[in-house]
């Protein structure tokens, strides 16, 4: 049998991304410097995104939102990133394994920001009917809610020593964003649909979230 691979030292590769992408040098003032950086990024990205979309269609919307929200939420977890990188103290005490749920786990970010907008494009991509909303919410609420759920579960173990509160608040919040974005695609998925009267007489099948739209 072939000798497993050694796994990659996390400190180590955190430090190699941070001087690569980031620009951070062995000096702590060099940190600083990005954490600033980073923190105006954020700031610029509530102005500039929304504002860009305004000037350009009209309106913001929800795709407009959602990429002001991702842009933002991207800048913040840089800049704490960088902030702890060189704070052992609060990194977990726990070795990676590099098991099935690590490999479960190292998806969590990526289903976070790609699944709600996964499920917005298939939404919209389709239209809504009474033979298809229910799979269409379904698979919103999958992408949206379950596979950042999913993997945020498989990293509650390594939430340890002290920076557990660190830890906890940013798997929790940056999960809430995807499940926030579809929640009123759970509601009405579980609702089910109602019918009314429209004005032209007949009564048709129709969704709350298609009428908040």
């Amino acid at each position: 049998m072939s000798e497993q691979k050694p796994l990659p030292d996390p400190a180590a590769t955190a430090e190699m991304l941070a001087s690569a992408f980031f620009g951070v040098e062995s000096d702590l003032a060099s940190v600083q410097r990005a954490v600033r950086r980073w923190l105006v990024a954020a700031a610029w990205a509530v102005v500039v995104t929304p504002l860009h979309f305004w000037l350009r269609f009209g309106e913001v919307g929800p795709l407009g939102w959602g990429l002001t929200v991702f842009f933002v939420v991207y800048c913040l977890l840089t800049a704490v990133g960088l902030y702890f990188l060189r704070r052992p103290a609060y990194h977990s005490p726990l070795a990676l394994r590099g098991d099935w749920l690590d490999r479960i786990g190292a998806f969590w970010l990526v289903a976070c920001a790609f699944g709600p907008l996964f499920g917005w494009v298939l939404v919209s991509a389709f239209p809504l009917s009474e033979a298809t909303w229910r799979w269409l919410y379904a698979a919103r609420a999958l992408l949206s809610v379950g596979l950042p759920v999913f993997t945020a579960l498989a990293l509650l173990r390594y939430v340890r020593g002290k920076g557990t509160w660190v830890m906890l608040a940013l798997l929790i919040g940056v999960t809430a964003l995807p499940v926030w974005s579809a929640w009123d695609t759970c509601r009405d998925l579980t609702g089910g649909p109602v019918q009314t009267t429209t004005r032209a007489g007949p009564i048709l099948p129709y969704t709350g979230q298609e009428l908040r739209k």
